[in-house]
C-alpha cells in the first residue's frame, strides 16, 4: 500500500485560515452582543423614564386629593385642579375647568392655568369644553378633529382662549366630563403645544382620575351648600313656626281672657240688679238717721263718710256692666295725689287691724289726669288691700308717686307704686295674676286684680308687677298724661 505525503506549509496554511475564521466568528457575537445590551439599556431607560413619569403623575393625584381633603373652599380646590393639570401632562398649553348652570344650559369659565375666569360662555356641545362635557369619559383629540372643535367657537370665544393659554393654536387636547353617575357638572380641556406627539393615549386614564377627583369635591360642595340652605330654610319655618304658636297662644289666651270677661260684665248686670234694692234701703235710712242727728252731733262726720261710700258704690254697682268701657262724659281732671289720699284714709282702719305702717312720698307737681276717679280709686284700693292681705303678721306699706318719661317719644306718665314687705308672690303664679277668677286666697274671687287691670288699660296705662318672695311685691300703675290738658 503506497502512502501519501502532506506538505508541512500547506497544513500551516489550512490552520491559520480557521484562526481566522473563529476570531471573525466572535468578533460578530460581541458586536451583537454589544448591540443587544445596548437595546436593553435604551429599554431601561425608558422604563425607568416611564416609571418616574407615572410616579410623579401619582404624586400629584395625591397632592390633588389632600388639598380637597383640606380645603372645602370649592374656588381653592378647582384653582388646585388646573395647576396641577399642567404639570400632570408636561409641555402642555394650559388647562381650562367649566362648570354648567343649574339649567344645564350655559358652561362658564371657573378656573384657568393662567388665573382667568368668567369667560368664556358656551353650550353643551359647542368647541372642546363643550364636547367634553358630553363625553362618557375622557378622550384625546388632534389634528383635524381638534381644528373642526376649535372652528365651533365664536371669534371673541376663540380669544378668549387664545388669551388663557401659553401657545395657539393647540396641537391635541385631553376633553375630560365632570360627572357623577348621571350628574354632570362641567368639563376639564387639557391642551398641549405645538407638538402633537406629547400627549398620548395612556394619559387619558390619569385625565380621568383628576377629573372624578375634582367631580366628588364639587358635588360634596354642592350638597353642602345645599344642606346648609335646608338648614337656615329648616331655622326659619321652625322660627315662624314658634312665633305662630306663640301668637296662637297670645290669641287663645286673650280669648279665654275675653271670655272671662264676658263672663264677669254678666255676672256684674246680676248683681247690680240685686244689690240695687238693699243699697237704696240702706241710702235712705242713712238719711233718715242724719234728719233725726242734731247738727253739733260726733257722730255725723262718720255718717257723712258712709253716705259718701254708699254714693260712690251706687255709682260702681250701675257702671258694673260697662265698667270696662268708661263713658267720655264721665272722665275730669283727676288729681291723683288726692286720690291716694282719701284711699288711704279708707283704709285706715283695715291697716291698724292688720299693724300694718302706712307711709306715702307723693310728687308734689304732678299734672292732672283726664281719668274717672272712682275707677281710679277703686284700683287703688283693691292694691292696697292686697298688699294688707300679704302681710298677715304687719308689715310697711309704701305709697309713692312721681313724673317720669317711659319712651323715646318723651311722653309723660303718672307712677303709682304700691309697695308691701309681705310674703310675695311665687313665680308660677305670676303669669296669671290679671286673669278673671284666678286667686290664691282662700276666700278670694279672682276678679279685683283683672278689674283693676282693665280699668287702667282703658285709661291707657298699664301695670307692672315686681315680687321676691319672702320680701315683697311692688305693683306700679303708670298712667298717661294729656299733653294739652297739662298746657292748659
Amino acid at each position: 500500500m503506497k502512502q501519501q505525503s502532506v506538505s508541512p506549509r500547506r497544513g500551516r496554511t489550512s490552520s491559520a485560515n480557521g484562526q481566522q475564521e473563529e476570531v471573525a466568528h466572535l468578533r460578530a457575537e460581541l458586536a451583537a452582543a454589544h448591540a443587544r445590551i445596548a437595546e436593553l439599556d435604551a429599554q431601561l431607560a425608558a422604563s425607568v423614564r416611564q416609571t418616574r413619569l407615572v410616579n410623579e403623575r401619582l404624586n400629584t393625584i395625591l397632592t390633588v386629593s389632600a388639598a380637597l381633603l383640606i380645603t372645602h373652599e370649592i374656588d381653592t380646590v378647582m384653582q388646585v385642579v388646573v395647576r396641577e393639570a399642567v404639570h400632570l401632562f408636561p409641555d402642555t398649553s394650559g388647562a381650562l375647568l367649566f362648570l354648567v348652570d343649574q339649567a344645564g344650559m350655559r358652561l362658564r369659565l371657573a378656573a384657568s392655568s393662567s388665573g382667568q375666569t368668567g369667560v368664556p360662555v358656551l353650550r353643551p356641545g359647542q368647541g372642546p369644553a363643550g364636547r367634553a362635557f358630553l363625553s362618557p369619559r375622557a378622550m384625546l383629540i388632534a389634528g383635524p378633529a381638534l381644528e373642526e372643535a376649535l372652528s365651533e367657537l365664536s371669534e371673541t370665544q376663540r380669544a378668549q382662549e387664545r388669551g388663557a393659554l401659553t401657545y395657539w393654536p393647540p396641537s391635541s387636547a385631553l376633553l375630560t366630563p365632570l360627572r357623577i353617575e348621571d350628574t354632570r357638572l362641567g368639563a376639564l380641556v387639557v391642551y398641549g403645544n405645538q407638538n402633537p406627539h406629547l400627549i398620548h393615549p395612556r394619559d387619558i386614564p390619569f385625565a380621568q382620575a383628576l377629573a372624578d377627583l375634582t367631580a366628588v369635591a364639587i358635588a360634596e360642595h354642592r350638597q353642602r351648600t345645599r344642606a346648609a340652605a335646608l338648614q337656615r330654610d329648616l331655622d326659619q319655618t321652625q322660627s315662624l313656626h314658634a312665633e305662630a304658636q306663640a301668637r296662637l297662644s297670645a290669641a287663645q289666651a286673650q280669648l279665654l281672657q275675653s271670655a272671662k270677661l264676658a263672663a264677669v260684665g254678666e255676672l256684674a248686670a246680676s248683681v247690680a240688679h240685686e244689690i240695687n234694692n238693699p243699697l237704696y234701703a240702706a241710702r235712705n235710712s242713712l238719711y233718715l238717721v242724719e234728719q233725726d242727728m242734731p247738727p253739733d252731733a260726733p257722730q255725723r262726720h262718720f255718717l257723712t263718710i258712709a253716705q259718701n261710700e254708699l254714693g260712690r258704690i251706687a255709682r260702681i254697682i250701675t257702671r258694673m256692666r260697662d265698667f270696662y268701657r268708661p263713658a267720655r262724659d264721665e272722665l275730669e281732671l283727676t288729681e291723683v295725689n288726692d286720690l291716694l289720699a282719701e284711699t288711704i284714709e279708707l283704709v285706715q282702719t283695715h291697716l291698724r287691724h292688720g299693724h300694718v305702717t302706712v307711709t306715702a312720698s307723693f310728687c308734689p307737681n304732678l299734672p292732672l289726669l283726664v281719668a274717672h276717679p272712682d275707677q281710679l280709686r277703686q284700683v287703688f284700693l283693691n292694691l292696697m288691700l292686697n298688699a294688707c292681705d300679704a302681710m298677715p303678721n304687719g308689715g310697711q306699706l309704701h305709697i309713692s308717686t312721681e313724673l317720669s318719661c317711659r319712651n323715646e317719644r318723651d311722653e309723660q306718665w303718672v307712677v303709682v307704686a304700691v309697695r308691701d314687705t309681705g310674703v310675695g308672690i311665687n313665680p308660677e303664679h305670676m303669669p296669671h295674676l290679671f286673669e278673671p277668677f284666678y286667686t290664691t286666697k282662700p276666700q278670694g274671687t279672682g276678679l279685683g286684680l283683672a278689674i283693676s287691670a282693665h280699668i287702667v288699660t282703658q285709661h291707657g296705662g298699664h301695670i307692672q308687677v315686681e315680687s321676691t318672695p319672702g320680701v315683697g311685691s311692688t305693683f306700679t300703675v303708670l298712667l298717661p298724661v294729656d299733653r294739652g290738658v297739662e298746657e292748659a
